[in-house]
């Protein structure tokens, strides 16, 4: 008798990582009380390319004691200070990248980006994928904390002419207020919140039930802190009327967590 049984599915291979690229600072920009923009460049940034608004890298930063981390080997375990970040511009005719950094007073990337010097190293894993901008609809609205504002940045930067986004940004105070740029049309609110993280998403919130109505084609793309992130993202389905379908969430941290995973989408609410 032939055993006609079906043969087991073989796992899927997993996924190979990208080699790390060591770069250095090469500028370091005061954007704000609670914001630098810093440059990174290196020959191993050959190639590098962003996979569209939002997209993310990681950056490995050093262990106290080290002038600069260790290289991480490619099927090695995954580094103790490393951090996930939004490439905010990337030119690749001089090979270098700007990423933004919330000063947010704890941390191995915080404490890192307070001091940041021309010439310290990091490592640069990624990219990894972004937002699927839908260039045909003409309304947006980008609900964000400071920590998703370079993501809100390329995300503009992707918009059409034709287009118009509302933007509420959650900030740690008035100070960090500066010009957002864009093709499309803006209004923008910047949302002081004081310097207690407790209060995550409260300012967001406040702000979202006081706007007029949303409408119904609109696209909505939330990041911000991961239980805020999920709150909200109820609030605008249960209470505001916006189908699931056109929020993408993104829980950028998690208070009280050290190393959140860049993959929190809010689906499990």
């Amino acid at each position: 008798m032939t055993n006609t049984a079906p043969l087991p599915e073989a796992a899927p291979a997993p996924r190979k990582r990208r080699p790390p690229r060591r770069v250095e600072v090469s500028r370091v920009e005061v954007l704000s009380p609670a914001m630098r923009r810093i440059t990174l460049t290196g020959a191993e940034l050959e190639g590098f390319a962003p996979a569209g608004p939002a997209s993310y890298i990681k950056l490995i930063f050093p262990e106290p004691g080290q002038t600069e981390p260790t290289r991480p080997l490619p099927d090695g375990p995954r580094a103790v200070s490393m951090r996930t970040y939004t490439p905010l511009a990337v030119r690749p005719e001089v090979l270098e990248v700007d990423v933004d950094f919330v000063l947010h007073g704890e941390g191995p990337a915080s404490t890192w980006a307070a001091q940041a010097a021309v010439g310290q190293v990091l490592f640069l894993m990624g990219p990894g994928p972004g937002y699927a901008v839908d260039t045909a609809a003409t309304q947006h609205l980008l609900i964000a904390d400071d920590s998703a504002l370079p993501a809100v940045e390329t995300i503009l930067a992707d918009l059409p002419a034709s287009a118009q986004a509302r933007v509420l940004l959650e900030v740690i105070s008035a100070g960090e207020q500066r010009a957002l740029n864009s093709p499309a049309t803006l209004d923008v609110r910047w949302l002081p919140r004081g310097s207690d993280h407790r209060s995550a998403g409260q300012a967001l919130e406040q702000a979202l039930r006081s706007l007029p109505p949303i409408a119904p084609e609109a696209r909505i793309y939330l990041a911000c802190e991961a239980a805020a992130m999920r709150r909200l993202r109820q609030l605008l389905i249960d209470e505001l009327g916006v189908e699931r379908s056109r929020i993408v969430g993104r829980g950028y941290w998690k208070l009280d967590a050290v190393n959140h995973p860049d993959h929190d989408y809010g689906e499990d609410s």
